[in-house]
């Protein structure tokens, strides 16, 4: 799904290094043209991948920087077509074509062995001659100025797919996963940073690793503010930087969906709860039970109208599912269309921003109590409210 959809999975990425400033568009244009997506549909390929434009999936060409750009936004999409081939299908061409190669001289009781491979590509061919490719499109915007790029996908072959390719567009940058430690950074003091750096469990830099080795803080997020939901009026203020003012009222809290895990005999152990829920009693005596929360659908409200919906994932911290308010700028039948797609654009991407920053400060509030002190009374305090409840 993209940027304009109702809901869509975000993952956040940061960009390291620079490109020259003083040619940053020209050479944008020139390495996104040249990676650009190449048309399977009148071959029988059976997969291709490649830069699209954001507003038009079957332009390619980037030649309009005023198409790519708004502000210091960079904005395009990876395109990629598949052609898939039901197994069925593929077995019963097989099938036909050995049985004409078994009743043609010379004769043989069975396909051997060499030409078994040749009959498969051979049956492969015919179907991807025969088959559309499926597109998927996911978007890509980047802020040159801060290196914030955001990912349309939480799909681990497309994540792989568009690192690969932005990789090999721009082989004088790096693309990092923003990871939950990296988030964390962002919104502490340099004497929490430090307390960061001394629970970071880790022993290189490697985001993944990063990750793998700190699900601590995923974890005790959802935990914390599972315990909140349940025994607080969920109420913060705005403390990040961001379109919101500081000081605003918000609410935060967890309900609908939430997915735990353990470690069993056999294996891992996952337990989803779904639907509204009251006081969260299977999800207390799974917490009891030793398992942790994994995933949770959080609620961000200003009010009113103004609320905001996401599956956060508790290891990575990625957005599913993350919808904003409804919002529609006024349009007039005279507008020019560009124009409206443009208005569109921003529109979404503001509510979308305000979304990270209320989620930036609700992470900011809760670090605040987990690289204090009294946190380990705090944590003593909840697990003993889980194991009552």
């Amino acid at each position: 799904m993209g940027l304009l959809a109702p809901s869509a999975g975000i993952c956040h990425f940061e960009v390291i290094g620079t490109l020259p400033h003083d040619q940053i568009f020209q050479l944008l244009t020139e390495r996104l043209h040249n990676e650009r997506f190449l048309s399977i549909e009148n071959s029988a390929d059976e997969y291709s991948c490649g830069w699209v434009e954001l507003d038009d999936h079957d332009a390619t060409e980037f030649s309009e920087e005023r198409r790519l750009r708004r502000e210091q936004l960079v904005c395009f999409a990876l395109r990629e077509d598949r052609r898939k081939i039901p197994a069925a299908l593929l077995k019963r061409e097989i099938a036909r074509i050995s049985g004409d190669f078994l009743s043609a001289p010379p004769t043989f009781n069975r396909v051997p062995k060499q030409e078994r491979e040749t009959i498969r590509d051979q049956a492969s061919s015919l179907l991807f001659s025969r088959t559309l490719p499926v597109p998927a499109v996911s978007d890509v915007v980047w802020d040159i100025d801060s290196g914030l790029l955001r990912f349309t996908s939480l799909s681990q072959k497309r994540i792989d797919s568009f690192q690969g390719l932005f990789h090999q567009s721009f082989p004088e940058l790096r693309l990092r996963l923003l990871t939950p430690l990296a988030r964390a950074k962002k919104v502490t003091t340099e004497a929490q940073q430090q307390r960061l750096d001394d629970l970071n469990q880790a022993n290189s830099d490697a985001a993944l690793e990063e990750i793998e080795a700190n699900r601590w803080m995923g974890e005790d997020f959802l935990q914390w503010l599972l315990y909140r939901s349940l025994n607080s009026d969920s109420g913060y203020a705005v403390c990040t930087e961001g379109p919101l003012l500081k000081d605003q009222p918000f609410t935060a809290w967890l309900d609908n969906r939430l997915l735990l895990l353990g470690s069993g005999q056999e294996g891992e152990q996952k337990i989803s709860v779904a639907g509204p829920q009251d006081r969260f009693a299977e999800v207390c005596a799974a917490l009891r039970s030793g398992k942790r929360i994994a995933e949770a659908t959080l609620h961000l409200s200003l009010g009113e109208e103004q609320n905001w919906k996401l599956t956060l994932k508790g290891e990575r911290f990625s957005f599913a599912g993350f919808r904003t308010p409804m919002t529609k700028p006024e349009s007039d039948p005279e507008d020019d269309p560009a124009i409206e797609a443009e208005a569109a654009f921003y529109t979404k991407l503001g509510t979308i921003e305000e979304g990270e920053q209320l989620f930036a400060s609700l992470l900011k509030a809760f670090l605040e109590r987990r690289l204090n002190d009294s946190w380990a009374a705090e944590e003593t305090s909840m697990r003993s409210w889980f194991s009552e409840s």
